[in-house]
């Protein structure tokens, strides 16, 4: 079981470092080709003080102080009785949802694409 602070660490470091990192990488192949392209090193640098500088600070901020404030309580009473729920309709299954999440930006994209690709200059 972990602390909070070490939970507000993991927080602040673990998604922007796996993105900061993989960005380094393909920066660095970028360099190895010696393209203009490429982000400069200071750049880069400056970006990662900019995070360990705003960042970090703010995250370990927000952490002081949500876990200083009390919880909230709830406005109303719960009932005890458990309510009956409907069946789900066909259509709001998670995997026709999933299929509609694809489908829908990928048709928007593909039509957007074929029109700009099939006119003449």
């Amino acid at each position: 079981v972990f602390s909070e602070p070490v939970l507000a660490l993991q927080t602040a470091t673990l998604y922007p470092g796996v993105v900061f990192g993989i960005c380094f990488v393909l920066n660095c192949f970028i360099w190895g080709k010696h393209s203009s392209g490429a982000v400069p090193f200071p750049t880069m640098v400056a970006l990662l003080c900019m995070w360990f500088g705003i960042s970090l600070p703010l995250v370990y901020l927000g952490y002081y102080f949500g876990f200083r404030k009390q919880p909230y309580d709830n406005p109303v009473r719960t009932n005890q009785i458990p309510r009956q729920i409907p069946e789900q309709r066909w259509y709001m299954n998670k995997f026709v949802g999933i299929l509609m999440a694809g489908i829908l930006p990928f048709g928007a994209m593909f039509i957007e694409l074929f029109f700009i690709f099939s006119v003449s200059v």
